[in-house]
């Protein structure tokens, strides 16, 4: 039996960029279908047993992920339950440490800003095509597990991108909302091919690549 996760999300609590209470947020995987959800705030950790506390009352898995800001874009770690933040202008420690912990690195929508473009509007930035092959050869996906390909706030332009690098570097790719309002929850997953019922089992599909991305709203 397959589950979707809703791998990318941001809670109030530990993002100041979300509109969204760490509750509203399981509720609406809850109202919307999701087996689970990773709550990958900015540079912050969740303590596991406070959601476990949310599953419980829920229904729904919660696990928590990083979204780590580093000097070549956004990281999403998952399985890790400790602050990175000393590692994350450091990319080969950053990921030695990660799997020293056992746990898994996916770069996160890894083509949002266009390398070097990020002060142009999306429009300016839309007219210049992007070099995915290029791009490939960045050192970040040398050390990440995989990478992003479907992001609830990615245009599609970028999603197409995304797929494309996916391909070339022999990546499965993950699928997350990057939702910051309850309205986005679920827009885009992860379907995993075994059924979960605790992270290591997750960690373990991200892995060995049990598992496709898809978009879903």
């Amino acid at each position: 039996m397959s589950m979707e996760f809703d791998l990318h999300t941001h809670s109030s609590q530990g993002s100041a960029c979300s509109r969204m209470l760490v509750w509203d947020l399981v509720q609406a995987a809850c109202k919307k279908g999701l087996d689970g959800v990773c709550i990958t705030d900015h540079d912050f950790c969740w303590d596991p047993r406070e959601l476990a506390k949310l599953y419980s009352e829920s229904g729904v898995q919660v696990y928590s992920g990083i979204e780590l800001s580093t000097p070549v874009g956004e990281i999403l770690v998952y399985g890790v339950h400790q602050s990175l933040l000393h590692l994350r202008g450091d990319l080969p420690k950053l990921a030695l440490r990660v799997k020293e912990l056992g746990g898994v690195m996916v770069v996160a929508h890894p083509f949002r800003i266009e390398f070097g473009l990020s002060m142009l509007s999306r429009e300016e930035r839309g007219m210049k095509a992007i070099d995915v092959e290029e791009m490939c050869k960045r050192s970040v996906f040398s050390y990440a597990d995989t990478l992003e390909i479907y992001n609830g706030r990615s245009s599609w332009r970028e999603i197409k991108a995304a797929q494309k690098a996916a391909e070339i570097l022999n990546k499965k790719g993950t699928g997350g909302s990057d939702a910051h309002s309850t309205l986005s929850v679920g827009a885009c997953v992860t379907v995993f091919d075994y059924p979960i019922v605790n992270e290591t089992q997750l960690i373990t599909q991200l892995r060995n690549g049990s598992y496709h991305a898809k978009k879903r709203l």
